[in-house]
């Protein structure tokens, strides 16, 4: 148990500094409900599609409102920045729309916390020297290792502004690292093996939008009501992937417990 703890700990230690770094670019909305329950608001950061049972997804001004400040149609697409535990139902807000919508509402779409649910036990830590990147000089970002299509490239790569905390070996012996903080944007790989090939092919296609399942993070903040915000948000950042897909992902037993290997 305490080795569980020390590899959980060293992880979000690798996290934390590009997790302060984008602190300053994580907006807090201006919204009522939002500052009045602050303490049980988790960073979620995920994109979702609304499933409602009669077709459409009413988004109100806050939780247990009957204010409709819009409507999805099911199949549409909306980003959760924020979920907030209230009265027994999971709520999201939505910064498009500038109001909050029921969780089980919605289904959420493939992205890296699906894939890490996916890969249990196949990340480590990178210990590279990012050879191939800073000899290409740009960088193609993927949204996980083998998607369907790359997010954008990286044309002005600047090593000093690229770090990579944990790495993955594809089924065809291509090294990716996760990036955390890359220019604005979080939670990305990068092919370190190919950095320039955006033709990569298509291994791990994104799955059908599922069922919310929330994050354990919503039990720690609770735990944690008297934090301050940008303490909230530096912390549940770095639990973005949810405490515990971290402990099943990335923790990886020793030869002397049960199920585990030697790596010296």
């Amino acid at each position: 148990m305490a080795k569980r703890i020390s590899i959980l700990t060293t992880i979000l230690f690798l996290l934390m500094p590009a997790c302060i770094a984008c602190a300053d670019v994580v907006f807090k909305p201006e919204n009522d409900f939002f500052n009045k329950h602050i303490s049980q608001v988790v960073y979620l950061s995920r994109s979702f599609c609304a499933n409602g049972a009669d077709g459409s997804v009413p988004i109100v001004q806050e939780p247990g409102s009957k204010r409709t400040v819009a409507k999805l149609q099911n199949g549409d697409e909306v980003f959760i920045a924020y979920s907030c535990l209230y009265n027994g139902e999971y709520w999201g807000f939505s910064f498009d729309c500038d109001g909050w919508v029921r969780m089980n509402q919605l289904l959420v779409l493939y992205d890296y916390v699906a894939f890490a649910e996916d890969h249990p036990g196949e990340f480590y830590q990178y210990k590279g020297n990012y050879e191939e990147v800073n000899k290409a000089g740009e960088a193609v970002v993927w949204p996980w290792p083998g998607a369907d299509a790359p997010l954008w490239t990286v044309s002005d790569f600047d090593p000093a502004n690229f770090s990579v905390s944990l790495a993955y070996l594809d089924e065809q012996g291509r090294e990716w690292g996760f990036v955390t903080y890359l220019y604005g944007r979080r939670n990305i790989w990068v092919c370190l093996s190919d950095p320039q090939n955006g033709s990569l092919p298509v291994l791990n296609p994104a799955q059908d939008p599922v069922p919310w399942v929330p994050e354990t993070a919503h039990e720690e903040i609770e735990k944690s009501a008297s934090q301050p915000f940008a303490l909230i948000v530096v912390l549940v950042a770095a639990l973005a992937i949810g405490t515990a897909a971290l402990i099943k992902v990335f923790w990886k037993p020793s030869k002397n417990e049960p199920g585990g290997e030697n790596h010296d």
